[in-house]
């Protein structure tokens, strides 16, 4: 599914450099038609990798998301393409679903 582009006069190539004063050339890679970024929690070593499809990359270079928003996936409704935006359907555990017990076969 194809998802429209929301800033269509935006080019890659700023986007990359936008995302790369934000976040820091380091971790910021392009490669064909997604991003990755490599962010960090602020209490932690390590950091996380993320892939953005090149619309999500123009929406967060034009509009205000921190990272640590992005590695919670607490993203805004007008978020691109709704496979990464939090989903509404109910889980089991929202939804108060009870796990079934297994029991060992008798032998």
């Amino acid at each position: 599914m194809s998802v429209p582009d929301p800033y269509p006069l935006m080019t890659v190539a700023y986007t990359l450099e936008a995302l790369k004063v934000r976040f820091g050339a380091e971790n910021v890679m392009h490669e064909e038609s997604q991003v990755t970024l490599k962010l960090q929690y602020p209490s932690r070593q390590d950091r996380t990798s993320m892939s953005l499809t090149i619309e999500q990359a123009k929406f967060l270079a034009a509009n205000s998301l921190s990272a640590q928003d992005l590695l919670d996936q607490k993203f805004p409704t007008n978020w691109p393409g709704s496979a990464r935006a939090q989903s509404t359907v109910p889980r089991p555990v929202q939804s108060g679903a009870v796990p079934v017990q297994f029991s060992l076969g008798k032998n």
